[in-house]
């Protein structure tokens, strides 16, 4: 490329193939310069049940922030970043590593302009006209990600996940599940449906009782078109972000997860990936009586169920938030979703 380095724009969600195979997705909206912040979720392998273009490929990640840590254990060790905004090591694709980039829109436009080529296609079409015709979005803001994305869907296994693109779009859909819904193809999943999901967030984060989350999955939307499920992730465009990469830093302030009951008072941000929920804690006299005044959550079990008004129980990791210019003063958060934390961080309604 004439002695200069393709730079990616990439969007939470985004697939990434690096040169030696590897399918990373991209994990959220705050991403640093030159590499790319992602999570391994497919590698060669001739045992795998994935396949694209002859080669097989098997799944290291299943939906939990456990899986992204063992992820870590496969990568080269370039890949490992001691990341100063999130002041921890993290993984970071370098784009000088990175072989394809599918974009979830770009491959919905393809399916469309070509035509399903399987029923996991045609459902895909399907709820993108269901979603432009019931709410008025934009194709171009909708888009499939996951394996059907980069072509390695199966579809005796594979399930279905879509993305709609850009807060306004994001935030319509999140408002109008039930008018998207009256389409005669289009039903809502019920709440006895999410059993299974309900199962495996109880055996990763053993403090939650099964009561605690029926409230928390009481709250979750997805879609089934005619019989397949599909779920829709509000992403942001990358110039929408609310924090860029490097604007702030985070230090954690204790070794010990931290509880507290805090006031929802901002839920803008809650949808999306990071989830950010502003609002306002009681004192925490252990820590020279610091108030919490920001959540932010990476763990996809918690993400988009809080708005205004809620009150809530979170166990998470206390950081200090120290911005990198003048105009704004320090704050503190907590943050559920982190390596450290793992399998006992959480949120649930306070009692």
């Amino acid at each position: 490329m004439s002695g200069t380095t393709q730079q990616y724009i990439v969007r939470d969600r985004d697939i990434i193939r690096d040169t030696e195979g590897r399918m990373f997705v991209v994990l959220g909206y705050i991403q640093p310069e030159n590499r790319i912040l992602s999570f391994l979720k497919y590698v060669p392998s001739s045992e795998g049940r994935w396949e694209r273009a002859g080669q097989k490929y098997r799944r290291i990640f299943y939906g939990n922030v456990e899986a992204v840590i063992d992820g870590l254990e496969i990568v080269p060790s370039e890949y490992l970043v001691e990341d100063t905004h999130f002041g921890t090591t993290l993984l970071e694709v370098p784009h000088t590593h990175v072989a394809e980039h599918y974009k979830p829109n770009d491959r919905l436009e393809e399916i469309l302009g070509q035509g399903p080529k399987d029923e996991l296609e045609s459902a895909v079409a399907g709820m993108a006209e269901v979603l432009q015709g019931q709410l008025g979005l934009s194709i171009s803001d909708i888009g499939v990600a996951g394996s059907i994305a980069w072509k390695g869907h199966n579809p005796e296994f594979s399930d279905i996940n879509m993305n709609v693109y850009g807060y306004e779009s994001a935030w319509k859909l999140q408002k109008n599940y039930q008018q998207a819904s009256e389409d005669d193809h289009v039903r809502l999943r019920t709440l006895e449906e999410w059993n299974m999901g309900i199962s495996r967030v109880l055996n990763r984060i053993p403090a939650l009782s099964a009561n605690d989350l029926r409230k928390l999955f009481a709250r979750r939307l997805a879609f089934y078109f005619d019989d397949q499920c599909i779920g829709v992730t509000p992403v942001l465009q990358p110039e929408e972000a609310p924090i860029m990469h490097g604007s702030e830093s985070y230090s954690q302030l204790a070794s010990e997860l931290v509880q507290i009951t805090f006031h929802v008072e901002n839920a803008d941000y809650g949808i999306f990936h990071p989830a950010l929920l502003k609002g306002q804690s009681k004192s925490l006299q252990n820590f020279n009586g610091i108030e919490i005044t920001r959540i932010m959550v990476y763990d996809g079990a918690f993400t988009g169920l809080f708005f205004p008004g809620d009150e809530i129980e979170v166990y998470g990791t206390l950081q200090k938030v120290t911005p990198n210019t003048s105009d704004r003063e320090e704050m503190y958060q907590l943050m559920v979703g982190t390596k450290d934390g793992a399998g006992r961080e959480y949120i649930r309604f306070s009692k």
